[in-house]
C-alpha cells in the first residue's frame, strides 16, 4: 500500500482499503463493500459518513484503511468520518412507520424527516450494548430513526485518524472533548435534519455534555431533549485512584492487543443491581467481546480528567429539556452525581431507578425507552418559544 504499514488485525490479515463512495442521491460515505456482498447493501438510513468535501478530499489520499468490523461483530451500516479522519462504525435503524406530512409539506411536495434518536455508549462498551433499549424504543415509537455508533477506539471504530495532531500511530488522543467532537460529526452525518434526541450513557453522557458546548447546533431549535444516563459532569478521580497504576500499564499496550473483560461475578457486582439475572450479564459480556487494553487505559485517564461543570450553565440557559436517569445501586457514577447534574440544570428531570446499577441500559431498558419517548413528545425550540411568549 504505497510503502505504508498496515495495522495488525486481531484475526490476522490486512483490513480492506477505505475509499469514498458516492451514493446516488445522497452524500458521500466512507468505506467499501465486504467481499461477496456486492450489490446487497441494505437501506442506509439517511446517508452515512458524509464529511465535508474539504476533509474528505484530504483524507482520500491519506487513509490507508478503515478499521473494519472487529471479529464477530456486526457489519456496520456505514462509516462516519470524524474531523481528524478517524472512521467510526455506525448503525441506523430506519422507522417502520414514516412520519405523515403536514398540509404545508404536502402543498410544497416535501417529505418530513423522521425524529432521530442518537445513542452514545460508555467506556469499554460498544454500540451493541444498546440492543435492549432499541427493542423497547421501537415498540413504543415505530416512527423514529435510531443511530448508534462505536466510539473511537471501541468496537470496530478507529482509535485515531491521520489528521490528528499526533498522527495515525502517535500517542493518545483520548479526551472527552474529542468524543464530543465525534458526536457532532455523527449528528451532522446521520441526522442532519428533523427532530433530534441525544442519549448518552456513562462516558457517552460526558461526551454529550462536552458536545453541547462545543457544537452549539446540538442545542438548536430542532433538539427535543437530552437524556443523561448513569453519568457525571466530573469529580471521578478520587474514586478511580486505586485503579490508576493498572490503567496506566494498559494504556502502554499496542492498540490491537485485546484483553479479557473482568470476570462475570466482578462485573456483575461493580456494574449491576442486586437482582440482575446473571445470564443477562454473561450474554452482554459475550456480545461485546474482548476490548483493547490501550483503549481501556487511555479512556480511563480521560474519565478521571473529565470536568464538564462549566458546560452546565450553558445547557441550563439553552432551555432544551433534559432528563437524568441513575440507578440507586450505581457504584461508578453514584446518584450524587446525577443529583448535581439536575440541580445545575433547572429544566432537568431526575429519576432514580430502584434496584438498578450502572448498566441501566441493560438492566432497565424500559426505563430508558420511557424517558426517550417522553422527550420525543417535547416541543421543538420554535414551539417552546411560542409557548413561553406572553
Amino acid at each position: 500500500m504505497d510503502g505504508r504499514s498496515v495495522r495488525r488485525h486481531p484475526a490476522g490479515g490486512p483490513r480492506r482499503p477505505a475509499r469514498a463512495v458516492d451514493l446516488a442521491g445522497s452524500p458521500r460515505r466512507l468505506g467499501g463493500e465486504r467481499p461477496g456482498r456486492r450489490g446487497q447493501r441494505g437501506p442506509l438510513a439517511g446517508a452515512l459518513a458524509a464529511a465535508s468535501g474539504e476533509v474528505a478530499g484530504e483524507v482520500a489520499g491519506e487513509v490507508a484503511e478503515t478499521p473494519g468490523p472487529r471479529p464477530g461483530a456486526r457489519e456496520p451500516d456505514g462509516w462516519v468520518l470524524a474531523d481528524d479522519g478517524a472512521a467510526l462504525a455506525a448503525w441506523v435503524h430506519e422507522p417502520a412507520r414514516p412520519p405523515q406530512p403536514r398540509w404545508r409539506d404536502r402543498v410544497r411536495g416535501r417529505t418530513p424527516a423522521p425524529p432521530t434518536v442518537v445513542l452514545v455508549h460508555g467506556w469499554t462498551l460498544a454500540a451493541v450494548v444498546w440492543d435492549r433499549v432499541l427493542g423497547e424504543l421501537v415498540q413504543r415509537r415505530p416512527d423514529v430513526r435510531v443511530v448508534r455508533y462505536d466510539q473511537r477506539g471501541h468496537g470496530s471504530s478507529a482509535a485515531r485518524g491521520p489528521l490528528s495532531p499526533l498522527g495515525p500511530r502517535g500517542g493518545s488522543v483520548a479526551s472527552i472533548r474529542r468524543l464530543g467532537d465525534d458526536l457532532a460529526s455523527v449528528v451532522d452525518t446521520c441526522a442532519p435534519e428533523g427532530p433530534l434526541v441525544l442519549v448518552g450513557h456513562s462516558m457517552g453522557g460526558m461526551a454529550l455534555l462536552s458536545a453541547s458546548a462545543r457544537a452549539p447546533g446540538l442545542l438548536d431549535a430542532r433538539t427535543r431533549g437530552l437524556l443523561l444516563v448513569s453519568t457525571s459532569a466530573g469529580g471521578l478521580s478520587a474514586a478511580g485512584r486505586p485503579l490508576a497504576p493498572l490503567m496506566s500499564a494498559l494504556a502502554r499496550l499496542p492498540q490491537d492487543l485485546l484483553v479479557p473483560r473482568a470476570p462475570r461475578l466482578l462485573a456483575q457486582r461493580a456494574n449491576y443491581g442486586p437482582g440482575v439475572d446473571p445470564r443477562l450479564v454473561g450474554d452482554t459480556m459475550r456480545a461485546m467481546g474482548r476490548v483493547s487494553g490501550r483503549t481501556t487505559g487511555e479512556w480511563f485517564a480521560a474519565l478521571m480528567a473529565h470536568d464538564e461543570s462549566a458546560v452546565l450553565p450553558h445547557l441550563a440557559a439553552s432551555g432544551v429539556p433534559v432528563s437524568v436517569l441513575v440507578g440507586d445501586h450505581d457504584r461508578l457514577t453514584p446518584p450524587a452525581h446525577a443529583r448535581a447534574l439536575a440541580e445545575a440544570v433547572p429544566q432537568a428531570r431526575l429519576r432514580v431507578v430502584g434496584g438498578t446499577g450502572h448498566m441501566m441500559i441493560v438492566e432497565r431498558p424500559d426505563a430508558v425507552a420511557d424517558a426517550v419517548s417522553a422527550l420525543l413528545e417535547q416541543p421543538t425550540g420554535e414551539r417552546r418559544a411560542q409557548v413561553a411568549a406572553p
